[in-house]
């Protein structure tokens, strides 16, 4: 009887510690490089090189002369977005999610449901120092100002526009897009996001 408690004890020992691998983020070793403090998104064709405090992705095919920590491949109509870090790979099915670390900068890549019928990707840097979504295909020009609204707290949008990447900031209110005619870095620093305000009730008594 003790035996088979132990057993079942160490059993769920295990299974409790696999699902806590499983939970925790992947770690990548850090630069020997200064860590610089910004970031930048620079399109390339269908894809784009991003940059943030030591990371470097690569989406959709975007050639960088340094190896990229992290390629992303966006979703098409039979397979959902791809990751490959190293010699982790990863299918992101729609609201799933892969943390990794890097020197001590999280990034969270979440699929959330695009705006079309193609989930799209959700990068947050740090601690939601800056978030980038990458929605799969192409989306009608009208159509720019309701991002805002439909990835609220997404700092910036990479668009397919006419074959190309380009870059959208979603918090000035305005559908103004960079990226259109030359493939220039847009660059961006931390957001400094206002913390919620909380509501207490006070009673009187009377």
């Amino acid at each position: 009887m003790v035996k088979t408690a132990t057993a079942m004890a160490m059993a769920a020992l295990v299974w409790w510690a696999c699902l806590a691998a499983q939970a925790a983020p992947l770690r990548l070793p850090a630069a020997k490089e200064p860590v610089a403090q910004g970031g930048s998104v620079t399109a390339s064709a269908h894809g784009a090189l991003i940059r943030y405090r030591g990371w470097l992705l690569a989406v959709d095919g975007a050639i960088s002369e340094e190896r990229p920590d992290v390629l992303l491949t966006s979703a098409q109509a039979d397979q959902a977005p791809r990751l490959q870090a190293g010699a982790t790979r990863r299918s992101l099915p729609l609201w799933s999610a892969f943390e990794l670390v890097k020197a001590g900068t999280r990034l969270r890549i979440t699929a959330l449901p695009g705006p079309d019928a193609l989930p799209a990707l959700l990068l947050d840097f740090g601690e939601a120092d800056y978030r980038i979504v990458i929605p799969a295909a192409s989306i009608a020009r009208p159509t720019y100002a309701l991002l805002a609204q439909r990835f609220p707290g997404a700092d910036l949008a990479l668009l397919l526009q006419d074959g190309r990447r380009v870059m959208l900031p979603l918090g000035s209110g305005r559908a103004h897009v960079f990226g259109e005619e030359e493939e220039v870095p847009y660059r961006f620093t931390k957001v400094k996001r206002q913390a919620k305000k909380s509501h207490s009730r006070r009673s009187g008594s009377g």
